[in-house]
């Protein structure tokens, strides 16, 4: 990372976080567990003052797959580790089967309402944030809030065969 950001900003599932099941998206809201070298990564950029933040699709509670204080406990527990200096989460999906959490919310990426609210709460602008993400919808959302995006990948330096952090 050639340029010094100010804010990171980076999703969760399969980004930092991976299932415990092996299945792609969460079994149930305690399945996930560190990626390698994530914990580590996110403590180094601390130590230099950049500020990190969590912006997390969660749509799985908008189908009735997990509970949504289920997803926010498993959110503390990530910050038990790692302290962010903001968090964002969307439960809305526009195809839920839970009527409460059907709607086309401007949180969910790849609209970018979680990365600007996250930017305007740490008073940082856009020229000075970068997203970090594993799917087409984290660069969508970077894209559409004027921001840099790095896949995380590369960010992290992951050759192709990502193993889980024992943790």
């Amino acid at each position: 990372m050639e340029k010094q950001y100010k804010l990171i900003i980076f999703d969760v599932d399969g980004t930092l976080v991976t299932t415990k099941s092996g299945a792609t998206f969460r079994k149930s809201a305690d399945d996930w567990q560190w990626l390698p070298g994530r914990l580590e990564r996110l403590r180094e950029l601390q130590g230099q003052g950049v500020k990190l933040a969590l912006a997390s699709n969660q749509g799985g509670v908008a189908f009735g797959y997990l509970l949504m204080q289920d997803v926010i406990i498993e959110f503390y527990k990530m910050m038990d580790d790692c302290q962010f200096d903001s968090i964002r989460i969307c439960f809305y999906h526009p195809n839920a089967s839970i009527e409460a959490f059907r709607q086309d919310s401007p949180m969910r990426k790849p609209e970018p309402g979680m990365l600007v609210e996250i930017m305007q709460e740490q008073d940082v602008s856009a020229i000075d944030t970068l997203m970090v993400g594993d799917r087409p919808e984290d660069e969508g959302a970077a894209k559409a809030a004027g921001i840099d995006f790095m896949w995380a990948k590369d960010f992290f330096g992951d050759s192709d065969e990502r193993q889980p952090a024992s943790h």
